[in-house]
């Protein structure tokens, strides 16, 4: 379009390949649109646009498909439905209404970004400015300062790329982020808790053990019980939960609450298999979870109790004569323990074929370890010191130690990592 009155008109002139473009201006322009208030507001949409841009610019178009960009750019599962997760459609869509609203409000810059519909591989154009025609006025021109203008130029270069660093910093997914996003794809997260085998006793039976139990505090117990009818016993298997699975999933909805998910908790004995197969789970306990049990017990990492020496530990299938993680006389909890245990596996798994995520330690401590460990990022960072490239794609277990001090569990230790 031709310039009207003094304005400068703005004309696309033909695509630039790719392949020749100049790779700083480019990353400039990107810059320039992600600090917008067009794209600011929208994290996933500055997202999507700088990874497609960057990917082009490096001549990775195989990349540049529907399903690829949902695992790479939102942190989806290798094999999700692409249609009932039409996310990569819906950003893109909305990175084109983005960009049009900002190019109508800026002329500035030589070369401009477009998203064809029905592709994600962005295109590129050069930009022509068409300046109005002016009047000679008779004055000779001065000579411009061209040393002034490469000064200014290499400073605005270097603070384009800084900004740029630290714009890409910020909207690249940490670690925690890509670990959680499978379970986080949805808008309710199954919560399924342990419910561990406590008993209580019928009314006179329950009052006549806690005059015993007080008055053996004060030195004047009473006759000692012989025996007890199974009559005066209740199972509490659906009415109770440990404590310390409670403070894990605390430490969970937190987490939840600032990514706006909805929760669902149930506990393990009110989970069926059709409820794991319609949706990702997240399983806290060990011992105390029938599922958790289940699910873990064809993996590398899983838990084992040898009854004959009252232990429990975490057994490692290609090593099993290691018993560096195992815990005697640990329950009932008699006496005090100075380490726990803990396990955190990430899997599809083959039965249920949905993302689970199960947490949980021999004792108490251990879980609470563990959930310490996928809510912070800095402890989950040090399981990634050797991870894979594409580790956010693949299946994880990670076993823990935890130091208990005073009856408190102590920061998270990674001593194993595997992923496949």
């Amino acid at each position: 379009m031709g310039a009207v009155g003094n304005t400068p008109g703005v004309s696309i002139g033909v695509p630039v390949s790719w392949l020749n473009a100049p790779k700083t201006e480019v990353l400039a322009e990107l810059q320039q649109i992600l600090e917008s208030h067009h794209f600011h507001s929208s994290k996933k949409c500055s997202r999507f646009l700088k990874h497609i841009v960057e990917a082009a610019i490096s001549g990775r178009f195989d990349c540049l498909k529907e399903r690829t960009l949902g695992v790479d750019v939102f942190g989806r599962e290798p094999h999700y439905d692409t249609n009932q997760d039409p996310i990569v459609r819906g950003t893109a869509g909305e990175v084109r209404k983005r960009l049009a609203q900002y190019y109508q409000e800026t002329v500035e810059g030589k070369l401009r970004f477009s998203l064809p519909a029905g592709s994600y591989v962005p295109e590129l154009h050069s930009v022509l400015i068409e300046q109005p025609e002016r009047k000679p006025t008779g004055h000779r021109l001065k000579p411009r300062n061209s040393g002034k203008n490469l000064r200014v130029a290499a400073i605005s270069l270097l603070v384009g790329t800084l900004l740029g660093l630290f714009v890409w910093r910020l909207l690249k997914p940490t670690d925690l982020e890509r670990f959680w996003a499978p379970v986080l794809a949805g808008k309710t997260v199954l919560v399924c808790m342990g419910q561990p085998h406590f008993y209580a006793f019928r009314t006179n039976t329950a009052r006549f053990l806690e005059s015993w139990f007080s008055d053996g505090i004060d030195g004047h117990r009473a006759p000692q019980i012989s025996s007890i009818s199974l009559d005066e016993v209740v199972p509490m298997w659906d009415k109770s939960v440990a404590l310390a699975d409670v403070q894990a999933f605390a430490r969970l909805g937190n987490l939840f609450a600032q990514e706006q998910k909805q929760i669902e908790l149930r506990g393990d004995r009110s989970v069926s298999l059709s409820d794991l197969r319609g949706r990702p789970a997240v399983l806290i306990g060990a011992f105390d979870n029938d599922w958790a049990l289940s699910l873990t017990g064809e993996l590398r990492y899983y838990f084992f109790t040898d009854k004959g020496k009252n232990a429990q530990f975490i057994r490692d299938r290609q090593h099993p004569a290691l018993m560096d993680w195992e815990l005697v006389d640990a329950w009932p909890p008699g006496k005090a323990i100075n380490k726990d245990y803990a396990l955190v596996t990430r899997v599809v798994n083959r039965t249920t074929e949905r993302t689970v995520i199960m947490l949980g330690g021999i004792t108490q401590y251990g879980t609470e370890a563990a959930a310490e460990f996928v809510t912070d990022p800095s402890y989950f960072a040090r399981a990634m010191t050797h991870a894979p490239r594409d580790w956010y794609r693949k299946n994880m277990q990670v076993v823990l130690s935890t130091k208990v001090l005073s009856g408190m569990s102590g920061p998270p230790a990674v001593v194993g990592v595997y992923f496949w």
